[in-house]
């Protein structure tokens, strides 16, 4: 049965990298589940997870034309849906850093006194984040997000390697994705 499985499989992606759209509808109803789940555990609870699912799928749709039908699909498409997931933590980070350099307050009206209130509760939530990350990962993460400097400029400045900076900023960002997985599971469980 297995065997067999694998061999359908094969021949939808060979199906999906030359366009036909039910290859990729059975596909999509076979894995979107376990996408969802999968995304589910890695995204913060404010973010729209059918959404995110859809997206994942869309990449898929986009780059079919890219697809090795050799090669295990499955894998793949977890590393699109974990490479989306990354993306959108970048961006809650990103929106964060945001509220953090005060410009965030220029851009709402002084109605809407809830939204501030919130949006102050992520602003201290993410700073008591930021400190607590060792002292020279903190200034790396720091220089990349809120000094706009390359990861070469980082390098050349503190005297260590891009490599370094890199494991440094991917560190403070699985500690802020981790951080999230934690305050969503705190939030599921008050609802």
């Amino acid at each position: 049965m297995k065997i067999q499985e694998n061999t359908d499989e094969k021949k939808l992606i060979q199906k999906l990298a030359a366009g036909d759209e039910m290859a990729f509808e059975i596909l999509f109803y076979r894995y979107r589940g376990k996408v969802g789940n999968f995304i589910k555990r890695s995204i913060p609870p404010q973010s729209d997870l059918e959404e995110t699912v859809h997206e994942v799928f869309l990449r898929i749709w986009i780059n079919r034309e890219n697809l090795d039908a050799d090669r295990p699909f499955a894998p793949y498409l977890f590393r699109v849906a974990h490479n989306i997931v990354i993306d959108e933590l970048r961006k809650n980070i990103e929106h964060s850093v945001y509220l953090h350099d005060g410009s965030f307050y220029s851009d709402f009206s002084t109605n809407n006194v809830e939204h501030i209130i919130e949006e102050k509760e992520l602003q201290s939530w993410f700073k008591s984040l930021l400190n607590k990350l060792p002292r020279k990962r903190r200034e790396i993460f720091e220089m990349n997000r809120f000094e706009d400097l390359s990861y070469q400029e980082i390098a050349t400045k503190l005297n260590i390697s891009e490599n370094t900076v890199d494991t440094q900023i991917r560190r403070a960002l699985n500690y802020f994705r981790d951080e999230i997985k934690k305050l969503r599971m705190f939030m599921l469980s008050i609802f």
